[in-house]
């Protein structure tokens, strides 16, 4: 009867681990998916919908979601479940922290991205490119800088989260968001007039840090059992092993 009884614990002790890893891996695969959501959303979605208005090379990604834009509102309904992706990732990366400070400040790091993304796309939104006298684009480069910052605290916190491997493959991409989002600053500065190569600029800055956002997610995919769940589990075999030798020996 006790061996049944520590089977039974010890099935119901796996059956709960293997669920909290579901559950993380489901939460960190909302990294990935997120980002493949954002990317379809700017480049292929709105394109398809407004060929004419959609612009790969000069035209900034916040022009899509700008007040009076034809593609504001499809870009609205897809981000809004791609904020929502990025608060369920921030979930997954807590989950994974096993105690480590860097991976909890990623998460949160995350959280803050996620909530002003959102802020910005209802509450802070541009106008249309030429509008005379607008009152609303200082607070979107203002909303903009602030979400910028928390991208890339999640990269200088999640460099630590990994091996030395993904530690230089994050310096880089931090190298090259800062690059990039410089030099489309630089390029911006004709508006509302012509802008070419914005776009790509800015894209360049884009795609890099959502196919980051994916290697981040697929390497905490991998990651074992936190230690406290391996320790919990070796407790109890140490017990289980220390209590079947005191009734041999008595």
């Amino acid at each position: 009867m006790g061996i049944a009884m520590q089977s039974s614990f010890f099935g119901t002790f796996r059956s709960q681990n293997i669920s909290k890893l579901g559950l993380r891996r489901i939460l960190l695969g909302c990294g990935a998916i997120s980002s493949v959501l954002y990317l379809l959303a700017i480049d292929v979605l709105a394109a398809l919908q407004h060929e004419a208005y959609h612009n790969y090379s000069s035209q900034m990604v916040s022009e899509l979601m700008a007040v009076g834009a034809p593609t504001r509102s499809l870009l609205v309904w897809l981000f809004i479940p791609y904020n929502l992706l990025i608060f369920a990732f921030a979930a997954g990366v807590w989950g994974s922290a096993d105690g480590r400070r860097s991976r909890r400040l990623t998460a949160a790091a995350l959280l803050g991205y996620g909530a002003v993304s959102t802020a910005g796309l209802l509450l802070a939104p541009m106008d249309l490119r030429g509008t005379v006298g607008s009152q609303r684009d200082a607070l979107h480069i203002a909303a903009t800088i602030v979400m910028s910052i928390f991208i890339v605290a999640v990269m200088v916190f999640g460099a630590f989260a990994h091996g030395s491997r993904f530690r230089l493959y994050t310096f880089g991409t931090i190298a090259t968001v800062i690059v990039f989002g410089a030099l489309a600053g630089v390029l911006a500065r004709p508006m509302p007039g012509p802008t070419p190569w914005l776009g790509l600029a800015e894209r360049v800055n884009v795609y890099a840090t959502m196919l980051w956002m994916v290697s981040l997610a697929a390497s905490l995919w991998s990651a074992p059992f936190p230690a406290s769940m391996v320790a919990g589990k070796q407790t109890w075999q140490e017990e289980r092993q220390a209590s079947s030798a005191e009734r041999s020996f008595t």
